[in-house]
């Protein structure tokens, strides 16, 4: 089922078409987003439930369409694929969380990308999709240690080999992304993210490469204005590498002004790996080989396609104010709420 978008531009009906997979997730919000603000593509935003208050706002944006689509269901996406010029496609390792199993199921991610790489190639051999955008995840800093890796690590690995055995690594970009800054964001007592907690799964002292989620756009929005250099090529992406210590400094600094000391707080990998057994052996990989971004070099490949990317303190300014704002909102509507109780007496 297609919802039509009277926000598409006109002049854009001849513009590149990009298919935008698991668009309500964080990776492809970003993506949607970074390319409805460049004004050159069309955007097909596929998600399953094209009603939903997350695809609603993104459909509200310029040159935005919704498609229903599933990565589950290979028709779906052989639809929402026709005719388009670039597809961007995701997946995803999470199927709801399970005692003894928690919440990574690696087989789940593996069909995805079999039904995704599969409905890739049928649109290939159609004649139009010149460029596939794939997110996968970082290769080890050190390949000799790479084993064990986390079950959600080698399943987007695998899916690129699938990529390569079905002949469309000459059309594909292969981005993979480190650890998220989003993740910080966990929900466990105790070692939730705040002005005197900064949680992290690794030992303080080594080094842990991030990324703001939302930076993904940029690079689709950059690797898109120079497709041709970019093609068959697979690029470790970074936005800091910092100890955990200089991550919760980067936080004090902006709350020193309250007084406020902020620490940081590793999450023990016993109980990481009794809630989410696949996060802790992720936590044994990054300390034992790291990140394979090379920071030096990301450099000049963001410079030649105008990417900035959010540092961990501008990230964390965002998420201070967005805070401040909830509770000054939340203390006019109490203002607000006491004054009319007062008038109504």
């Amino acid at each position: 089922m297609l919802e039509k978008g009277e926000n598409v531009d006109v002049t854009l009906r001849r513009a590149s078409v990009v298919a935008v997979t698991m668009a309500t997730s964080r990776q492809g919000t970003g993506v949607v987003k970074e390319l409805s603000k460049s004004n050159k593509y069309q955007i097909r935003a596929i998600t399953r439930n094209i009603k939903s208050s997350k695809a609603l706002e993104l459909g509200s944006l310029k040159n935005v369409e919704l498609y229903k689509g599933d990565l589950m269901d290979p028709e779906s996406l052989n639809r929402a694929f026709d005719g388009v010029d670039v597809i961007f496609g995701n997946t995803t390792p999470t199927k709801g969380w399970k005692v003894f199993r928690g919440s990574i199921v690696r087989a789940y991610e593996m069909e995805q990308g079999f039904n995704l790489i599969n409905q890739v190639k049928l649109a290939y051999t159609k004649g139009k999709l010149n460029h596939f955008i794939f997110s996968s995840i970082s290769k080890a800093k050190d390949p000799l240690k790479n084993d064990p890796a986390p079950g959600h690590f080698t399943s987007k690995w695998d899916i690129e080999e699938y990529i390569d055995s079905c002949d469309l690594k000459e059309i594909t970009t292969v981005l993979r992304p480190v650890s998220y800054f989003e993740n910080f964001e966990n929900k466990l007592p105790g070692y939730t993210i705040s002005k005197k907690i900064f949680p992290g799964i690794v030992d303080k002292d080594f080094k842990w490469q991030t990324i703001a989620v939302e930076d993904i756009g940029k690079w689709v929005r950059g690797i898109l204005s120079k497709p041709e250099k970019y093609k068959n090529q697979s690029i470790n992406i970074a936005g800091e590498e910092l100890t955990g210590p200089e991550m919760a400094m980067t936080l004090q600094k902006l709350v020193e002004s309250e007084g406020l000391q902020t620490n940081y707080v590793v999450i023990p990998r016993i109980v990481m790996k009794l809630l989410e057994y696949d996060i802790g052996v992720m936590a044994d990989w990054i300390e034992r080989t790291g990140y394979g971004a090379d920071m030096n070099k990301l450099k000049i490949i963001q410079n030649e396609l105008n990417i900035v990317p959010t540092s961990l303190k501008d990230w964390l300014k965002g998420k201070l104010e967005k805070q401040n704002n909830t509770r000054n909102s939340w203390s006019r509507e109490w203002k607000s709420s006491q004054w009319k109780l007062q008038w109504d007496k």
